[in-house]
């Protein structure tokens, strides 16, 4: 192992295991001078390597291979026009498993999947139907199960939305807007992805909505500034919020009504699934088990929920419009 450019503070718990391991196999008699105890990280923030180091501590876990989970729940609200008040749709609730490895490049790894679900807003049921106000009819209601949704983080972050031969990459620096005040600690995260949407006018007329799916995506993350820099933590607790502006969802039947969809939701970081709420870890275990746990190995493409949907669902019938009534487009 060279040591040239070696930094200490990107080691995983496995390898300090596994160099004290190797350390106390010397031959005797040959001790060993008493290494000193680093007490803090010394996090420098305008550093894209602290910057990763902390974000991975947050999103994940510095220690390689294990896998955490990452819950959420809030709400979807639609917005239809300036002269119309915004209007709570559903519920939105679940949970994604990560998998990162720190690579021998100095990247990391993210091999991640993740489900969510749409519930009644009164009784936070996960809705399998749903009667839709906004045309007046029910629609089958297809839950996001997204698998994978894997990245790397490095210096400078990429990662790729959409089917080969219709993709778009993101790319940028990976130093994070971070606010410290005290012992807190709070860093945003922002996505700004745009790629050919998967459905056709002339196969999905009443799911289409546009050529392109275009979304905005924020996270924002709260935990202590002492959590990040402890070299003994390997995962610092958090809390957040992760919130979403994105076109309206295929199976809500808009088609290319004007409107949008804003996601507001809270996030916790959990120890393990056990921490799940009963009802999505049973639905999840029931309808899809492989989201109980986190990717094992590197797969392409990234899916979305659209891609999924057009994998498993039918295009919906045309409904015929009495001449008695106005279109739905004059109500």
């Amino acid at each position: 192992m060279s040591l040239q450019n070696f930094d200490p503070r990107l080691m995983s718990r496995r390898t300090l295991v596994g160099l004290g391991a190797g350390i106390g196999a010397l031959a005797a008699g040959c001790a060993a001078p008493e290494p000193e105890r680093q007490e803090s990280l010394n996090l420098d923030f305008s550093r894209p390597e602290d910057n990763l180091l902390a974000w991975i501590k947050l999103a994940s876990s510095l220690e390689d291979g294990v896998e955490t989970c990452g819950y959420y729940k809030g709400k979807i609200i639609a917005t239809t026009g300036n002269d119309v008040v915004n209007t709570p749709l559903f519920g939105y609730e679940g949970f994604g498993m990560s998998r990162v490895t720190r690579l021998p490049d100095g990247r990391f790894e993210n091999l991640h999947r993740e489900v969510s679900y749409y519930t009644d807003l009164r009784s936070g049921d996960i809705l399998e139907t749903w009667y839709n106000p906004l045309i007046e009819e029910t629609v089958k209601v297809y839950p996001v199960h997204n698998d994978p949704v894997n990245s790397h983080y490095a210096p400078i972050f990429k990662q790729t939305f959409g089917e080969e031969g219709a993709s778009e990459t993101l790319e940028f620096p990976f130093i994070l807007p971070w606010i410290i005040i005290g012992d807190k600690a709070i860093v945003s995260f922002d996505v700004h992805p745009r790629w050919p949407s998967p459905l056709t006018k002339e196969q999905w007329p009443r799911e289409y909505g546009g050529d392109w799916y275009k979304t905005t995506e924020s996270f924002q993350i709260h935990t202590s500034l002492s959590a990040l820099n402890d070299p003994n933590l390997m995962k610092a607790p958090a809390t957040g919020a992760w919130t979403k502006e994105a076109p309206w969802i295929p199976w809500m039947l808009m088609g290319e009504t004007p409107g949008r969809l804003f996601y507001i939701t809270t996030v916790v970081m959990l120890n393990s699934t056990d921490e799940l709420p009963q009802k999505i870890r049973a639905y999840t275990e029931r309808h899809f088990p492989r989201h109980m746990h986190a990717p094992e190995a590197w797969t392409e493409p990234n899916m979305t929920s659209f891609e999924t949907f057009v994998r498993e669902a039918q295009p919906a019938p045309i409904v015929v419009e009495s001449e008695d009534e106005p279109p739905l487009s004059e109500l």
